[in-house]
């Protein structure tokens, strides 16, 4: 059995969960802490919403349960199966800690994947950095 490439980091923010949900969910912050493809409009994420980035890869909300869960499906077209194949993902998990939150992602499994090591290593830096970018989002938002 391969090696499991998923990273799991954890933050915990001086926020009420709705706040961080925001951050998560709406374009305007998202393109303070991630990429979004030029054409991409301002639309909350919602189940079933495909962020794309023509030709390259394709994130799809597949769980969406407000204050509470966000996950995506990856794929990226390079890939050698359909999507169908492929279980990767990133999961955004949040729990309320009193006035606080704390946020958990989890993104991959990548073992799957010729090249998962790469994946798995872009994506610890990707997880540290996001985490706090949301983090700051959250605290100082108004």
């Amino acid at each position: 059995m391969a090696q499991d490439l998923t990273v799991r980091k954890e933050i915990r923010i001086e926020a009420p969960v709705s706040k961080v949900w925001e951050v998560l969910i709406a374009p305007k912050y998202i393109r303070q802490w991630d990429d979004l493809p030029q054409d991409f409009e301002d639309y909350y994420l919602e189940y079933g919403r495909t962020i794309d980035w023509s030709g390259m890869t394709r994130l799809t909300v597949t769980a969406c349960e407000p204050n509470e869960l966000l996950i995506f499906s990856l794929y990226v077209s390079k890939w050698e199966l359909p999507p169908s194949s492929y279980d990767i993902g990133y999961r955004y998990y949040l729990s309320s800690e009193g006035d606080a939150t704390l946020l958990r992602i989890e993104i991959g499994d990548f073992s799957i994947l010729p090249d998962g090591n790469d994946y798995y290593g872009s994506s610890i830096e990707f997880a540290e950095t996001a985490l706090e970018k949301i983090k700051n989002l959250s605290e100082n938002r108004l």
